[in-house]
């Protein structure tokens, strides 16, 4: 049987990509006392952050389709279950793995190219994850909304640390917490992983930060923020990576096609 995954279809057209100094600012005076560490803000450290966002830009997107929601534990264990791949810590840990419906977390960006290369041959078509362009455009299309839905924070929108929950949640829990375009956790439950690695936007500066100096320069982007984190990392134009500390470790994906034919195409 064929997996069956609700697409949502992006038109073509212009999408607003990384912050100006306006929305930097914007960000900076509202988080900068509200961190999980409150030194950061202080010693400039989250400044320093936003930098890798700037400047604002405005590319052209191509239409493309993509999953409502990040690739759940349900469709995961069946990817698993035929290919011989290792269960992830989301299908083993009860205590922060949740159920079936729950996203699946605790994959590096190698094993989303692999569940990719399976999901294609099952469904006849490529399959992939997004770019980092195609994710930020999905999440709020030509808006200068820092967050999926809209411009500010809300905790009952999302699931981050602030929501005090402290597990995932359903992949379809947050209905007012949609995206533009009606995805869900564009913001919280899990980081997401795209297919771009990070690089200095044309016109923008060298950041030297403790990812730049674990990971190297090139290391790949991870967007959304997760339960785990505060709701900064959950700003659109946020752009993280897979720190090496476990509590960075809630790392799912999202799917896209640019094949219309044979998908059905959800609301």
């Amino acid at each position: 049987m064929k997996p069956d995954i609700n697409w949502i279809q992006i038109p073509s057209g212009y999408a607003t990509i990384g912050s100006n100094e306006e929305d930097m600012k914007k960000a900076s005076e509202y988080w900068k006392d509200k961190l999980l560490n409150p030194t950061y803000g202080r010693e400039k450290k989250f400044q320093k952050w936003l930098y890798k966002e700037f400047p604002s830009y405005q590319p052209y997107i191509n239409e493309f389709f993509i999953s409502d929601t990040v690739v759940s534990n349900e469709l995961y264990q069946s990817y698993c279950d035929e290919t011989g791949q290792t269960y992830p810590e989301s299908l083993t840990n009860e205590e922060l793995g949740g159920g079936k419906d729950h996203p699946a977390w605790g994959m590096d960006i190698e094993e989303a190219f692999s569940f990719c290369q399976w999901l294609s041959g099952k469904l006849g078509m490529d399959v992939s994850i997004p770019t980092e362009e195609e994710w930020e455009y999905a999440a709020r299309g030509n808006t200068r909304n820092q967050y999926p839905w809209g411009d500010e924070f809300d905790p009952s929108y999302c699931n981050t640390h602030e929501s005090n929950i402290e597990k995932t949640t359903p992949v379809r829990h947050y209905e007012k917490g949609r995206s533009l375009f009606g995805l869900y956790d564009m913001g919280g439950n899990v980081e997401e992983w795209v297919n771009t690695k990070y690089h200095v936007y044309e016109g923008g500066i060298e950041v030297v930060d403790d990812l730049t100096e674990t990971l190297g320069s090139d290391y790949y982007i991870l967007k959304g923020g997760s339960f785990a984190r505060g709701g900064d990392l959950c700003r659109v134009a946020r752009r993280h990576g897979k720190h090496p500390d476990p509590v960075f470790r809630f790392t799912g994906f999202r799917l896209v096609t640019r094949q219309k034919q044979h998908i059905k195409v959800g609301v």
